[in-house]
């Protein structure tokens, strides 16, 4: 894989942001029929072959012998990105609505900008904060509906869960941006996928007795977890490449996009109003990006 220029990085974190977008909508289809953990488990297992395929026709990706560090490098990545960042995220989705779950990935960039800045030392500059502060209230106004006294209101488990899968993710951003200093964004986000995977069907097969058994023939759930699967595992590639080309903190701040494409296709698939707030909050989102992405992230001296 080529290393991306900033224009185009920026261009493939709009594309992924906004296909990310629709995961929460389209997910709360397919989980009526097919429980968090086995859909995971399911989602991975078909992504990891696929990028595998991948990265078998890549000979340069894989002539590096991978070192005992690498290999648990890998599974922190597998367990943090898909044990916990997917696999939650699905029951924080399926226990709360589909909007209110694509609303609460818009603390992804502050989460990200804090375990960059204590982990990386990177940090914006003034410009960029101000855009994170725009973009974030621009979800608050969404949030709430412009009613920013009740953000607090109808709080539910699922938005717990899915703030906690937030913290898998920005472990995955954060600490995957160390480890494309030595590998490449498809070794590394291959090797995420088989390691998570490895974690996940057995994690998948021990649970199963506990949740309701699934309905393996429904033809919507098997779309959604192909839509997942596939264009998501692309996803994942590029979003590496575009983190190491422009870093974590400038790169999340465009989870604010997909915030704003969930709540619509949460409207379109799921039946929730869209109102005047929901149209202002994507502007201000949208405004957010602009001044981000507008000037050069502070790296560590």
């Amino acid at each position: 894989m080529p290393r991306l220029s900033q224009t185009r990085a920026y261009v493939a974190l709009f594309l992924i942001a906004s296909l990310w977008g629709t995961f929460p909508a389209t997910a709360k289809l397919a989980l009526t029929d097919i429980p968090p953990t086995l859909m995971t488990a399911i989602r991975c297992a078909i992504a990891a072959a696929f990028l595998a395929v991948l990265l078998l026709r890549s000979a340069a990706e894989t002539s590096r012998a991978l070192t005992a560090e690498a290999v648990r490098a890998f599974f922190v990545l597998g367990v943090s990105g898909l044990v916990v960042s997917t696999q939650i995220s699905y029951w924080g989705i399926y226990t709360t609505s589909a909007a209110n779950a694509a609303i609460l990935q818009a603390t992804a960039p502050v989460m990200v900008a804090l375990g960059a800045r204590l982990y990386l030392g990177e940090r914006l500059r003034r410009l960029q904060r101000v855009g994170v502060t725009v973009s974030t209230l621009g979800v608050l106004l969404v949030v709430t509906q412009g009613r920013l006294a009740d953000l607090t209101a109808e709080v539910r488990l699922g938005d717990f869960l899915t703030l906690l899968a937030l913290v898998g993710w920005t472990v995955y951003t954060v600490f995957g941006k160390r480890v494309l200093a030595g590998h490449s964004p498809v070794l590394t986000t291959t090797a995420a996928y088989v390691c998570g995977t490895l974690v996940l069907v057995p994690l998948a097969i021990v649970t199963a007795p506990l949740t309701p058994p699934p309905r393996l023939g429904s033809a919507l759930a098997w779309a959604v977890l192909l839509y997942h699967a596939l264009p998501g595992a692309v996803a994942h590639l590029w979003w590496y490449a575009a983190v190491e080309r422009v870093g974590p903190s400038r790169a999340a701040i465009f989870m604010n996009v997909t915030t704003v494409v969930g709540i619509g296709m949460a409207g379109v698939l799921v039946g929730e109003a869209v109102g005047r707030w929901q149209i202002g909050g994507a502007a201000m989102v949208l405004a957010g990006v602009a001044l981000t992405t507008g000037g050069r992230t502070v790296r560590p001296s």
